[in-house]
């Protein structure tokens, strides 16, 4: 995770900080990362989807996403253009790490005592990835943008 001034960024906004870095996203700003502040922990801990991923889809929506004022055809066009985009990373880290939500990344429901218990333990014992899936998504989505 990125820190920054004492603050400790969340998976969400640490990716979308870390490809921004190398590929300035249109839009990327502090409205955006208060968006992201929520995002970690797959949504507010809930253990859903893992907030790398969910970083790695915002920046492709900053990067090709569609502003509204397009026509219908466009719109629709260029939704489908990112949508595939999106899905390619998000085929590729689940082929590397085997799951997309964080119970399932993690091994444990955070949620529950007994779930934020094992967490961490698997912490202490080296078996916490996210710092991992942090890197390599953005790493990977900057490789897949770069491509374009």
């Amino acid at each position: 995770m990125i820190e920054r001034d004492g603050k400790r960024f969340n998976c969400c906004e640490s990716t979308l900080m870390l490809i921004n870095e190398e590929i300035p996203l249109k839009g990327f700003n502090q409205g955006v990362i208060r968006a992201a502040s929520n995002l970690g922990g797959g949504v507010s801990g809930w253990g859903s989807m893992c907030g790398a991923l969910t970083g790695a889809a915002m920046a492709y929506g900053l990067y090709m996403g569609t502003n509204g004022d397009e026509t219908p055809d466009d719109f629709t066009e260029i939704r489908e253009i990112m949508r595939e985009h999106t899905q390619v990373f998000l085929k590729a880290f689940e082929e590397k790490w085997g799951h997309v939500n964080c119970f399932d990344l993690l091994g444990a429901d955070t949620r529950t005592e007994e779930g934020k218990r094992i967490h961490e333990e698997n912490k202490a014992k080296g078996k916490y990835y996210c710092e991992e899936f942090v890197h390599w998504s953005a790493e990977k989505v900057i490789e897949l943008i770069k491509a374009l």
